[in-house]
């Protein structure tokens, strides 16, 4: 009887941390630093923060998770010159896969397993995309003019999205995942836009406009140019950069900085005075779907948000709390 109780009891439980779970919709993370070194937080869709992933690692940045979510690509400066390193989620254990003079910036981890994008300048002056294998081998060069920025797989990892900056303009393009076919599709975009795509492959969100007018806001277009959108209203002064699209297609995360002290021309300020605390906000994907939604504010630096696989969930403190409320009723039945 009382082991009966005791399995009652655990599928109770097991079945309120579920609803729970499910409850949380997709799950996003983001960068903190604590101590000197990197904490990375995963955060539902109404703000509520589900896990804190401690590491060693100092500078932190630009998020990207393997499609299995078990390692995080990123970038980090604490060996000299930006490199790119792959963390083991479940041990905390990291690698470096890029070991070449100039920086080695932007990891994007290819949906289908097979490759990490990245941007680096180790051919010259100017940055332009590479793809290697996630071990770091075969690395290929896929740009060769202009200054590129921020690339982005289609869900088929077939196409990159990415930005260049060519005669003092940046525009939005898309190229096959070899470097070919490359087409502008927006000109007179932010170098922070980035491009991400929808779940069919047909809209890329990213991220334009005048700062001065009505801000840098985040905007979606079809892949043959068409439609337009306006997703945000972030106003003057202010940005809306480093679109992020939600694995379920729903959401489109992004991250927030206003000037709150423009400084006279030839005066010098320390940044820290010139920006507010920076903020991360979700909007529906669908225009006209609802106001954006807060997610985090406060932080110093502008983040770079980056939805979690849902494949990672099994693996999440939910999981793991299961685990151990399991083996504490089991041993209540002795």
């Amino acid at each position: 009887m009382k082991y009966t109780r005791t399995c009652i009891a655990f599928c109770i439980a097991l079945l309120l941390s579920s609803s729970l779970q499910a409850a949380q919709g997709p799950v996003l993370s983001y960068v903190v630093e604590q101590g000197g070194t990197a904490e990375i937080h995963w955060a539902d869709t109404t703000g509520n923060i589900i896990r804190r992933i401690k590491t060693d690692v100092p500078n932190m940045g630009s998020l990207s998770w393997s499609p299995d979510g078990r390692y995080v690509a990123y970038q980090s400066n604490h060996e000299g010159t930006p490199n790119i390193y792959v963390m083991d989620v479940q041990n905390k254990t990291s690698r470096r896969l890029t070991n070449h003079e100039g920086r080695n910036l932007r990891p994007a981890w290819s949906p289908n397993g097979k490759w990490i994008a990245f941007v680096s300048d180790r051919a010259g002056e100017y940055l332009d995309v590479y793809r290697m294998d996630t071990d770091g081998s075969n690395v290929r060069r896929l740009t060769n003019q202009g200054n590129n920025w921020r690339p982005g797989w289609s869900p088929d990892s077939q196409w990159i999205a990415f930005t260049a900056t060519h005669d003092r303009r940046t525009a939005l393009y898309i190229m096959t995942a070899d470097g070919r076919g490359r087409k502008q599709l927006k000109q007179d975009v932010s170098t922070s836009s980035g491009g991400t795509w929808s779940l069919n492959s047909k809209q890329i969100a990213f991220a334009a406009g005048n700062l001065f007018e009505d801000g840098i806001n985040i905007r979606v277009i079809d892949t043959n140019r068409n439609n337009p959108q306006k997703l945000t209203q972030v106003g003057a002064l202010s940005s809306a950069t480093h679109p992020a699209w939600s694995p379920d297609g729903e959401w489109i995360a992004y991250s927030v900085k206003k000037i709150v002290n423009l400084p006279l021309p030839g005066v010098r300020v320390p940044i820290a005075e010139v920006y507010s605390k920076c903020t991360i906000h979700i909007v529906k994907a669908k225009g006209n779907a609802g106001e954006p939604r807060e997610i985090v504010n406060g932080l110093p630096l502008q983040p770079m948000p980056a939805w979690v696989p849902e494949i990672a969930f099994p693996v999440s403190p939910s999981t793991e709390k299961q685990t151990t409320l399991w083996g504490r009723l089991k041993q209540g039945k002795k």
